[in-house]
């Protein structure tokens, strides 16, 4: 299958027009286009690092034993 890659500007208000020249092996009919941007907003490990930031801000609580066997008990529960 044929596959073509243009590269345009996505505008502020979000319109583009495409006007493309494609090689001839191109039969005519339905196509598909597919809109990405062309680089990430943000690294994905810049992502991953802000994320582990974030749990490690958040506060801790520890969870008595009646919580806990309770949760279990509430789970085991649910299998039937």
């Amino acid at each position: 299958m044929p596959e073509a890659r243009f590269h345009a500007v996505l505008g502020a208000n979000n319109h583009l027009d495409l006007v493309l020249d494609l090689p001839a092996e191109f039969p005519p009919g339905e196509v598909e286009i597919i809109v990405r941007p062309a680089r990430p907003a943000q690294a994905a490990d810049a992502t991953l690092d802000e994320l582990f930031e974030s749990v490690d801000r958040m506060p801790r609580r520890r969870l008595t034993k009646e919580e806990i066997d309770s949760y279990i008990v509430e789970e085991r529960a649910s299998w039937d």
